[in-house]
């Protein structure tokens, strides 16, 4: 059996809503005793919680040590806040006449408040398995192939005495003074803000308020005498930010007492201590005569002797037993000479060998065991993180080799290891290590915030290569009419080359996408170069983790779902790449060019697009957005979600560009930098298009084409930004093109509302 997923309702910072966390089956990892390499098991067939700080990745972990251990003592800070002030609403509206009963004739009852669990349970093979712990919440007719319902519910013992209290603090606050210093009543709303401070200081009252702990089968009938501790083992290795002196030594002490721990152990040390005791006395003795005559002096009548003994138990040795060092060669390092880095893996290794050890074979047969690691990160180098993820399976299977091919009677054998293995981390070097080793998205659960809740999207490779639209026709055709709307969801459904390509690039920083406030997609070098230099210098962008990754123009269609999913702001600055035909390129065209009919002109002819009649463009992303490749006057940008779509859309000094490059040139046509770098790159040339100390706009594909062909985007690029870091002068600074600036806007405002900072 094994757990399949766990949903927290109310419980602090997770509301009503997405807040079903899933996990992956439990997988047998057995020592391989054939020489060869065993398929990894443990990395991806592992569940991965991610998300930012203060996302609720620990809650789950605390939830869920909460309930095996049956823990009453809830506080008011337990409780999610939105949650609260929905009830105080209710409470204001039933109690605000003093006549109203303490639970008043509502058409909705009044609520208590209360934290609500489920937790489902997957049976592997039920001919196999004791579920008795389960039996109780099996209903007639049960099919075994779906899961078993088990809710768990924190609610108040005594409902009558709340409802009182809060009637009291309602028309209390109703009926204070809006003056300190009037004697006048105030007759306006209930003020909810100090209300709630109230209702909070109730619910941490014991002296008033009383929690149990029910738990109920799939239709609410509860389920007496059952506690989940019989039926979940939960061990949890607890991220270390705070690493303790001697951390190391005392996670394998545990491990050496472990193996003396048994029956087969009792006896151990009886003769050795034995003898030890009898020197310690030995020794003593004379003490002893001494300050027995010492205190018959003193004493007199009615004297006592002193009596000294040896009491060396077997638990002092093992208290004592292990120094913990590193060998380097012939020397010894003690373990205060550690990196925290190192120490924190050592330390999360060593209790893995401390959990298997106390491992008991087939009890996944009885109960689900699960083991929860929680941001492993802690003080790791990224390449220690990626490291660690990719071979936390092979050190799982050589513990249990270890384990089973000791000789010492004292160890019990253990073949395999069957339990779930679920990873917290903020570590985007451990998402792209899971996503690489499993080569998949499955088993990754994302959270991030939505209106000051946690919000729970299980991430998985059908979620992205299937349709979201509904399937049958009429529905069909609503969806399709609906995605044709500027408004409409994002609908590209990955093929097979798609994911692999998606899994492949994740490799490449775009895992940080999932630790970011907002991200930007661009198509080169260029655009992100020079946009990192941009949010660095925006006084509202700057306070945000914002990430910039190039992909192309033609394959930014492939982030769309996952984009969509993970419910960041996310800006896509693509180019309108207006097709050119070889005669306007200065290049030869064949018979059925449209434009030239193939004939060849000796004089240059680089045409300018001063307009987009008849033109089309060769980007996939604006095809897909559009349903064509033909461009139009009056093109808009394009919202979808949290998507929003920028291009050069509009005329630039009476030209359309084609590129940031030339956007960049014919929006700063005076700029001193833009000008000097021109005449540095091509002095002969530059002459022909500079005029006046301006450049002249009918020439910016021409420049464009030279940039190319002479230094190269990338270069120029980064000459353009080199200028622009060493420059002070307010007069060189570059100034953004319209779309981008556009963009950028969109990305404040969506940030701005996200966080709630919008006036």
């Amino acid at each position: 059996m094994y757990l399949q997923s766990f949903t927290i309702k109310n419980f602090r910072k997770f509301g009503e809503n997405d807040n079903e966390v899933m996990f992956v089956n439990s997988k047998e990892i057995c020592h391989n005793n054939s020489g060869q390499d065993s398929p990894p098991l443990v990395s991806p067939s592992s569940t991965l919680i991610i998300g930012k700080n203060n996302t609720g990745k620990t809650t789950i972990t605390h939830a869920l040590t909460m309930l095996t251990n049956n823990k009453l003592s809830i506080k008011s800070s337990d409780f999610n806040l939105s949650y609260l002030n929905n009830l105080i609403d209710t409470y204001i509206a039933a109690y605000q006449n003093e006549d109203e009963s303490p639970q008043p004739d509502l058409k909705t009852p009044l609520e208590t408040p209360k934290l609500e669990f489920e937790l489902k349970i997957k049976l592997d093979n039920p001919a196999d398995e004791y579920i008795h712990n389960l039996s109780q919440f099996m209903l007639i007719g049960n099919d075994y192939g779906k899961a078993i319902i088990i809710k768990a519910i924190y609610e108040l013992k005594e409902e009558a005495n709340f409802f009182a209290a809060v009637k009291t603090l309602v028309q209390q606050k109703r009926q204070e003074p809006s003056d300190k210093n009037s004697e006048t009543p105030n007759d306006e709303k209930v003020d909810k803000r100090t209300l709630l401070e109230e209702i909070l200081k109730l619910l941490d009252d014991k002296n008033q308020t009383e929690f149990k702990l029910s738990y109920k089968n799939k239709i609410d009938q509860e389920v007496k005498n059952f506690s989940l501790d019989k039926l979940l083992e939960i061990n949890c290795i607890k991220a270390n930010r705070h690493l303790n002196k001697n951390v190391l030594t005392g996670v394998f002490k545990r491990i050496v007492i472990s193996l003396f721990s048994n029956e087969e152990s009792d006896g151990l040390f009886n003769q050795e201590l034995k003898d030890i005791n009898d020197i310690i006395t030995e020794k003593v003795e004379q003490k002893n005569k001494s300050i027995s005559e010492i205190l018959r002096e003193i004493e007199q009548i009615n004297h006592i002797d002193m009596k000294l003994s040896g009491n060396v138990t077997k638990d002092d040795i093992l208290d004592n037993l292990i120094k913990y060092s590193f060998s380097d060669g012939d020397s010894y390092i003690p373990e205060d000479q550690f990196g925290l880095g190192y120490i924190n893996l050592v330390n999360i290794i060593g209790e893995i060998i401390d959990y298997i050890n106390s491992y008991e074979e087939n009890s996944h047969r009885s109960r689900i065991n699960l083991l929860l690691i929680e941001e492993p990160e802690a003080f790791m180098h990224p390449q220690m993180q990626e490291f660690f993820i990719k071979r936390i399976d092979l050190a799982v299977n050589k513990a249990i080799q270890q384990k089973s091919t000791d000789g010492t009677p004292a160890i019990p054998a253990t073949q395999s290891l069957k339990c779930q293995i679920v990873i917290t981390t903020h570590s985007s070097h451990i998402v792209n290590s899971k996503i690489h080793s499993s080569n998949s998205f499955d088993n990754i659960n994302y959270l991030t915030t939505e209106n000051r809740c946690s919000k729970v999207i299980p991430l998985y490779d059908k979620l992205l290569t299937e349709s979201s639209q509904p399937s049958n026709s009429k529905s069909s055709k609503k969806s399709d009419a609906k995605s044709d709307s500027n408004n409409s969801s994002l609908d590209y459904k990955l093929d097979s080359n798609d994911l692999l390509f998606l899994k492949k690039h994740i490799k490449y920083k775009v895992s940080e996408l999932f630790f970011s406030d907002a991200i930007i997609l661009v198509e080169g070098r260029t655009e992100e170069m020079l946009l990192n230099y941009f949010l660095e210098n925006d006084k509202d962008l700057k306070k945000y983790y914002i990430s910039i990754f190039g992909i192309g123009g033609a394959y930014g269609k492939v982030y769309f779902r996952l984009i969509q999913q993970l419910k960041i702001p996310c800006l896509i600055i693509t180019d309108i790449d207006i097709e050119r035909f070889n005669c306007e390129k200065n290049k030869r065209c064949k018979k059925s060019c449209p434009k030239c009919k193939g004939e060849t002109s000796k004089s240059k002819n680089i045409k300018q697009i001063t307009s987009l009649l008849d033109r089309k463009t060769t980007n996939d992303t604006l095809k897909y957005l559009h349903k064509s490749y033909d461009l139009h006057e009056n093109m808009q940008y394009t919202e979808r979600d949290n998507v929003y779509f920028v291009f050069q859309k509009d005329q630039i000094e009476g030209q359309y560009a084609t590129s940031l490059e030339e956007a960049i040139i014919l929006t700063n046509y005076d700029n001193k930098i833009i000008l000097k770098l021109l005449t540095k790159f091509f002095p002969k040339k530059s002459k022909n298009f500079i005029i006046d100390n301006k450049i002249k706009c009918e020439s910016s594909y021409e420049i464009q084409q030279q940039i190319s062909k002479n230094c190269g985007k990338t270069e120029f690029a980064s000459m353009l930004l080199y200028n622009m870091i060493i420059s002070d002068a307010e007069s060189l600074c570059i100034r953004l093109p319209s779309y981008i600036d556009d963009g950028l806007k969109w990305l404040k405002n969506q940030l701005a509302n996200y966080y709630g900072e919008k006036k």
